[in-house]
């Protein structure tokens, strides 16, 4: 029993490492597969801001319907 929680322990640990390696290396470009002239992540400084500003709706209100005349 002691041997099959030391082999299922190894692994779980070995899966966390192999995923790490890989997670890192994606990150970090190591595969390849990002785009080293990507706009993302680059903010132009010579750019300015655009500033949008709108401008609150009043708010109406509206007076409740009368109710109909009761024909008796």
């Amino acid at each position: 029993m002691e041997r099959r929680k030391l082999w299922a322990t190894a692994g779980a640990l070995s899966i966390a490492a192999f995923s790490t390696t890989v997670g890192l290396g994606v990150s970090f470009g190591l595969f390849g597969i990002t785009e080293p002239e990507s706009p993302v992540g680059h903010l132009d400084t010579r750019r300015s801001a655009t500033e949008v500003r709108v401008a609150p709706t009043p708010s109406t209100t509206v007076a409740p319907a009368a109710p109909p005349a009761a024909d008796d």
